[in-house]
């Protein structure tokens, strides 16, 4: 299924805003506070204060972030999208400056508001491995 312009547009900007570790409050218009859900192997956020406190731990505990969207599929029900994503991240840990790459495949459910703007419901990253230094150099870039 062919995914809707402005669905894309929301998932490339929300990646690229990672990848520059952009001010978390041009982030946080993109998420529901009221019923949020993001699971992360690390944590589960159910607020924007847990976000903007996750957010704030992993841009010092990266660097140098890329995020490459690989897939992204779509099924539209009315006001609510349900996205599977896959995406490779690729970041240097700033305790060690060591470099790696992993293959996230996530699951996200969007809402349109009465404005018509996506947030963020739930997001979760479903399975996450790590690829070779060979596999990580070929998923460079942001799109």
């Amino acid at each position: 299924m062919e995914v809707n312009q402005s669905i894309t547009k929301f998932v490339y900007e929300w990646f690229d805003d990672l990848s520059a570790h952009e001010p978390v409050d041009r982030l946080l218009p993109r998420i529901y506070e009221s019923g949020l859900e993001m699971v992360f192997p690390e944590r589960t956020l159910r607020s924007r204060a847990d976000f903007i406190d996750w957010y704030e731990a992993v841009g010092r505990a990266f660097a140098d972030q890329t995020h490459t969207v690989e897939e992204l599929r779509a099924q539209e029900r009315g006001d609510l999208i349900e996205l599977s994503v896959t995406v490779v991240w690729t970041a240097t840990r700033t305790a060690d400056r060591s470099r790696s790459s992993f293959r996230a495949h996530q699951t996200w459910r969007l809402r349109r508001d009465a404005d018509g703007d996506l947030r963020i419901v739930t997001y979760r990253v479903d399975d996450i491995a790590p690829l070779s230094d060979a596999r990580a150099a070929d998923s460079s870039g942001t799109r």
